[in-house]
């Protein structure tokens, strides 16, 4: 469908001299579009104004429980289909969406600790490519609660003995 500026530039290139069908290419439109609206004198008005949505009834509703700190749509929907919505959820999370930039942050207090208080240790695993050959290589990571270092170190197995040295390797390093 061509809209106000469409028609503009099909005027302004016909007025050019340029071909009705080189116009119809760079609008990517059939060229009986751009002589029907040279015809016509101007873009194709609106066929049918728009038509409203069927949340439109309950927007009051879910701004009231958006504005109470309800930001789950599944929750609100429930709440609106029992006041009798029959629409789809989709329709109301494209309403809640660009509200949710409104929606306050929560505050998120962190945790902390007095240096050589804490200290985090994580272990995990990869497969990687080792002389050809698919190998699992352990890691451990152990941090520190207090500064946020941490330190990374890799083996072959996450027994006992190597949480140990990897705790010792970690404690040479932080200086500990």
């Amino acid at each position: 469908m061509l809209h106000k500026e469409d028609f503009a530039v099909i005027k302004a290139l016909e007025q050019r001299g340029v071909y009705l069908k080189d116009i119809a290419a760079d609008l990517g439109v059939h060229p009986k579009t751009v002589s029907r609206a040279l015809r016509r004198g101007s873009a194709p008005e609106r066929a049918r104004p728009p038509v409203g949505s069927k949340l439109d009834l309950y927007k009051p509703t879910v701004d009231r429980l958006l504005a109470e700190g309800v930001w789950n749509a599944v929750v609100v929907w429930r709440e609106i289909q029992a006041q009798g919505y029959t629409g789809k959820l989709t329709i109301l999370r494209e309403y809640i969406e660009p509200k949710r930039v409104l929606r306050a942050s929560k505050a998120t207090v962190r945790f902390e600790t007095a240096p050589g208080e804490q200290l985090q240790s994580d272990w995990g695993e990869i497969v990687t490519e080792i002389a050809g050959q698919p190998t699992p290589v352990c890691f451990i990571v152990n941090e520190l609660g207090y500064s946020r270092r941490f330190h990374f170190w890799c083996t072959e197995s996450q027994d006992a003995e190597h949480t140990y040295e990897g705790l010792i390797r970690s404690f040479e390093y932080f200086g500990v």
